[in-house]
């Protein structure tokens, strides 16, 4: 079974004026808060075991995030995915595999995040 779960609009990443380092904690906590309301919407499935999670950032950015800070794009919303008990925990025992990935598109509207989480058989 796979789950897809989209966040519309762009995810902070870490650095920037609206990183997620230099997040005031009540934009952030109204962030989480926001993410846990899209999961709940999108899917009521819970996975019982071991996933494979992919991540795909649509942005309309010319630059292209580090690795690292593209990463950081999944916190929020994998940590609602937890919450909303979609899956167990994110530790590296329940999801076994992680991809990352990011394409540009033309338009803001066309920007989002999505994550499939496909369990391992």
């Amino acid at each position: 079974m796979t789950t897809e779960i989209i966040f519309l609009g762009r995810l902070p990443g870490n650095n920037g004026t609206g990183g997620l380092l230099r997040l005031h904690w009540a934009k952030r906590k109204k962030l989480a808060e926001r993410l846990d309301w899209i999961v709940r919407l999108q899917t009521s499935y819970c996975h019982k075991g071991a996933v494979h999670l992919e991540l795909v950032r649509y942005s309309m950015s010319s630059i292209i995030m580090d690795y690292d800070n593209l990463v950081s794009t999944g916190k929020y919303p994998i940590d609602a995915i937890v919450r909303r008990k979609v899956i167990a925990d994110d530790n590296p025992t329940v999801i076994v595999s992680r991809i990352y990935r990011q394409e540009k598109v033309k338009s803001k509207e066309e920007q989002c995040t999505i994550i499939w989480l496909t369990d391992v058989e």
